[in-house]
């Protein structure tokens, strides 16, 4: 806290006096982080593929009267969108110092 000298009126016939005013703010304001939209968006592809591979996973007890069914594309396409989405947000997690973060002086990414 930095200690600023403030003068006073005259009391009295005595002079000025010197009175000292302490700043309460701090001096350093806090930082507001934002989520990137890359975590959400790699949050809905993991929701997302892990309901479609579930429901390639019940198709193949009970398939379905499509010519192509036998490729079981949901189990392809549903592990792809959800490997895709858990690598976007491990990548974007709130907390996890990122590479579009700038660096302080010390090479160390500020939080």
């Amino acid at each position: 806290m930095k200690e600023k000298p403030q003068g006073s009126p005259d009391h009295g016939g005595k002079g000025p006096t010197q009175r000292i005013a302490v700043d309460v703010l701090d001096p350093e304001p806090h930082k507001h982080h934002m989520l990137p939209v890359w975590f959400f968006i790699g949050l809905i592809l993991l929701i997302y593929g892990v309901i479609i591979c579930g429901t390639g996973i019940y198709e193949l007890s009970h398939p379905p009267s499509t010519v192509l069914a036998s490729l079981h594309a949901p189990i392809w396409w549903g592990a792809i969108m959800a490997v895709a989405g858990a690598s976007h947000v491990n990548k974007y997690r709130p907390g996890k110092v990122s590479a579009l973060e700038p660096k302080d002086r010390h090479g160390t990414a500020g939080l």
